[in-house]
């Protein structure tokens, strides 16, 4: 069965990367569009996390993972391939209600982290619902190439316009036609 898609603001939850390598650096590049909250635990860490934590100001802690880290946690990504950490964080998630994310295992998920699209305030995600993530990659590499340049630029066009009127079926049908005026004629 497909997973169903939310968007969360992260503003204002703590996240917790457990894990120092590639993945973590690029779940941590990811997070950094949404959030600053951002607490990273490993026992190594690779010079290229350790300047984008430091540059962001980015906690670091460098250490194995304790089951204290979680301790007002709100999100976890699970960076490791050490698939019984992985297992013994998920199940330490579940009981306590946060939402886990353990890279390349999907079973041992509660939320997917998808492939993303970020342009501004506009987040487009692609999932798969972990089954084939490199799938998820090329679709949101397909879906970026069709995507007008100047997005950004509409988007704040009809948010203005949206503005100026009442709520109500007048206002959804004028930002339809708009919306689709601003797309013609673009490739």
């Amino acid at each position: 069965m497909p997973l169903f898609p939310a968007f969360i603001d992260l503003s204002n939850k703590r996240v917790l990367v457990v894990g120092g390598g590639k993945v973590a650096t690029r779940k941590v590049k990811s997070l950094l569009k949404f959030t600053r909250n951002i607490r990273i635990v490993a026992p190594k860490i690779q010079k290229e996390l350790t300047e984008i934590a430091e540059r962001e100001g980015l906690e670091l802690v460098k250490r194995y993972f304790r089951a204290s880290d979680l301790k007002g946690v709100d999100l976890v990504i699970v960076a490791v391939d050490n698939i019984s950490l992985q297992r013994r964080i998920f199940r330490i998630c579940q009981r306590r209600k946060i939402l886990c994310n353990s890279v390349d295992s999907p079973e041992l998920c509660n939320f997917i982290f998808p492939s993303l699209i970020v342009r501004g305030d506009i987040s487009i995600g692609i999932s798969t619902s972990g089954r084939a993530p490199a799938l998820s990659k090329k679709l949101r590499e397909l879906i970026e190439d069709c995507l007008p340049l100047d997005l950004e630029e509409v988007l704040e066009i009809v948010s203005r316009e949206r503005e100026k009127l009442p709520k109500g079926e007048k206002r959804q049908a004028y930002m339809k036609k708009l919306v689709n005026r601003l797309f013609d004629g673009k490739s």
